[in-house]
């Protein structure tokens, strides 16, 4: 081995190739670090504007601001073992100020070195706030009993969809899918959607819930780019027969298990046998089971069970369905047609 592959040509000082370690150094950039970041973040939802694409971020503002500071971080190649303190300051309401040590070896020799970042935080009203500010809206659904208005549970009951979709579209990255409101009228609801994406999806799973049938009306309101934009009105109809509902057919009481708008799917009250039958005028509705009473009962002989009118508190005797083995002391759900008390659980 010769003298010049052991000596540094710029320093003269012991190198194994080239240039020392030092030299080498001070010929490179060891650490590139933005002196200014921004983001803009919408100010109503928190969402995160990235390019000309919005997203819905999680994160706290100080690990946000991290995640810039060190996205403006660029190490030479040749760093090794890097690592860095990171502080954060505001410093006005949109403005941070990140305070920076960063150390590591480059060429066997320990650097370090200290920086300021100032952290812009731009606002901007995002895509969804602005339509629903604008209230802007693609569709209507219309929530009706056939013949009757809606309960005040199956009013909850449908809302508690639409808000399940919306969730549902908002987890799977759908930022325009959402609910605008749900309004009350004296019929029913109407729920107020921002795409007619999930407008369909909730009347879907309304209508399969309740067994209900429902048809659409689109109406042309513009032209955008060249497309024709719509408005589509929906119309569920709740059949008048619903799950739960307790009715009576020629003597009996069954309770409804299903439907399908036409046909009901039931089980006998006292023999809990199944039956299907149509749903005509000479099925008289008499309750659901959710409006069902609590009475207690004060002996059970054979068929017959002894019950206290939860009402009156005068003793009553009415027949005890198969497979109810309640005894004295006890309790079982009651629904009332007229002076006639009907076990409907137990």
């Amino acid at each position: 081995m010769n003298i010049k592959e052991t000596i540094c040509p710029r320093c003269g000082n012991p190198s194994e190739e080239g240039l020392c370690g030092p030299c080498r150094l001070h010929e490179i950039e060891w650490v590139s670090v933005s002196p200014r970041v921004e983001t803009i973040l919408c100010p109503s939802c928190g969402s995160r504007k990235v390019g000309s694409t919005w997203t819905d971020q999680q994160m706290e503002k100080e690990d946000l601001a991290r995640s810039l500071v060190i996205d403006g971080i660029s190490f030479h190649p040749d760093v090794r073992d890097h690592a860095m303190e990171i502080s954060i300051r505001d410093i006005s309401s949109n403005r941070s100020k990140a305070y920076l040590k960063i150390s590591g070896t480059c060429y066997g020799i320990p650097v370090e070195d200290t920086f300021q970042v100032l952290i812009v935080w731009g606002k901007e009203q995002c895509d969804r706030c602005c339509r629903i500010s604008g209230s802007y809206y693609e569709g209507i659904i219309q929530v009706r009993g056939e013949g009757r208005r809606l309960t005040e549970w199956e009013s909850r009951r449908a809302a508690e969809i639409a808000w399940q979709a919306e969730d549902a579209a908002q987890q799977g990255g759908d930022r325009l899918s959402f609910v605008s409101s749900i309004d009350s009228s004296k019929d029913g609801i109407d729920i107020i959607v921002s795409s007619r994406g999930i407008g369909q999806s909730i009347v879907t799973d309304i209508s399969s819930y309740f067994g209900a049938r429902s048809t659409s009306h689109p109406k042309l309101v513009g032209e955008k780019e060249g497309k024709r934009l719509y408005r589509v009105t929906w119309l569920i109809r709740l059949p008048r027969v619903v799950r739960g509902d307790i009715v009576l057919l020629k003597g009996d009481y069954y309770q409804v298990t299903g439907s399908d708008g036409t046909t009901l799917r039931t089980k006998h009250l006292l023999t809990q046998q199944p039956r299907s039958f149509r749903d005509d005028e000479s099925v008289r509705v008499i309750g659901n089971i959710r409006d069902a009473e609590e009475a207690m009962v004060t002996y059970h002989e054979g068929d017959i069970i002894g019950i206290l009118d939860p009402k009156t508190h005068l003793p009553l005797e009415i027949p005890a369905p198969d497979g109810c083995h309640t005894q004295a002391g006890g309790a079982v759900t009651i629904l009332r047609d007229g002076d006639q008390l009907v076990v409907v659980g137990y």
